[in-house]
Formats: C-alpha cells, structure tokens, sequence
C-alpha cells in the first residue's frame, strides 16, 4: 500500500503525461500523409520518439501505482 500523498502526485503526473500524449498524438496525427503514414520528416521522428517516451513512462507509473489507473479523476 501506498502513501496516500505519494499516490495523489503520481495520479497528477500521471494526468500531465497523459495530456501530453494526446497532445503528441494529434501533432503527429496532423503531420500523416493520405495513407496514414508519418512524413518521413526528423521532427516527426523524434515527436514519434517522445511520444513513446512519456508512452513508456505512464506504463511505469501504473505497474507502480495501479491505483491511478483505476480511478482517474
């Protein structure tokens, strides 16, 4: 079990790092050619590397704190 201040940050980081990914998501979203692809373009590399960068890091935080990904708020 954890503390319940220590879950309550990680529940607030967890909601940035989850903004953040939706807002990656359109970026990259908006940059695709008509057959869905990414434009082979080093901006959207390295928005599709950040994407799964904070991709990466919300998995960690829900293996740690399971609790926030059941009850978000």
């Amino acid at each position: 079990m954890h503390d319940e201040s220590d879950v309550e940050q990680a529940r607030v980081f967890y909601n940035l790092l989850t903004a953040e990914a939706e807002s990656l998501t359109t970026t990259i979203e908006a940059t695709m050619t008509r057959r869905g692809l990414p434009r082979s373009t080093t901006e959207s590399r390295l928005l599709i590397r950040e994407l799964r960068e904070v991709r990466r890091c919300l998995d960690q935080l829900r293996a740690r704190f399971p609790e926030i990904a059941r009850s978000k708020r």
